[in-house]
């Protein structure tokens, strides 16, 4: 019997980003929860407690880096790694999502196939997972 896939929240308040990668998880064989804002994630991130979350880092409301603060101040997420990716590449931007915590800092465009390989390294996957 296979192990159930790995669970990936993705927060993006793009729609066509949000499907491209809803896309490139599933079709790296993962399980994925899309949420359009930070507040939306953080929310699902306590119910689903998934072991991967891609955070955008503009989004209404709760910004992504927000959501990352919280995420790592609640014990039962806090735990969980966390991509921040962002459209601005600003050097300040990494710095603070690095300080709160994220596993990664990935800087929009990106090649979809990048990421994956980046998910399953911060998860300590094999390429063939």
């Amino acid at each position: 019997m296979n192990p159930p896939p790995v669970k990936v929240l993705v927060a993006d308040d793009e729609t066509f980003m949000l499907r491209l990668l809803e896309m490139t998880f599933k079709k790296g064989g993962f399980e994925v929860i899309c949420c359009h804002d930070g507040r939306e994630a953080l929310a699902t991130a306590k119910t689903a407690l998934p072991q991967l979350i891609l955070l955008d880092v503009m989004m209404p409301g709760l910004d992504g880096l927000g959501a990352l603060r919280q995420l790592k101040e609640n014990p039962s997420t806090k735990d969980i790694p966390v991509v921040v990716v962002s459209a601005k590449g600003h050097a300040l931007t990494k710095v603070e999502a690095e300080q709160a915590g994220a596993a990664m800092f990935l800087t929009k465009p990106f090649s979809p196939n990048q990421l994956l390989s980046e998910a399953r390294r911060i998860l300590g996957q094999t390429a063939a997972g």
